[in-house]
C-alpha cells in the first residue's frame, strides 16, 4: 500500500480536475461548426412547447 500525503486532494477533487481536464480538451478540439450546431439544437429544444 502506498503511504498518502496529507497534502494529497480527496479522489473527489481528483475526480473533478480530471473531468476538467477532458471536458477542456474536447472543448479545444472540437470544430466552431460543431459547437454553432449544437447551440442551435439546445435552443431549439429549449425553445419546443411543453406537452405536459
Amino acid at each position: 500500500m502506498l503511504p498518502t500525503l496529507a497534502a494529497d486532494p480527496s479522489p473527489l477533487v481528483q475526480t473533478a480536475i480530471y473531468m476538467a481536464g477532458i471536458l477542456t480538451g474536447y472543448v479545444l478540439l472540437t470544430q466552431p461548426e460543431e459547437w454553432a450546431r449544437a447551440w442551435d439544437t439546445m435552443r431549439s429544444v429549449w425553445s419546443r412547447p411543453r406537452n405536459d
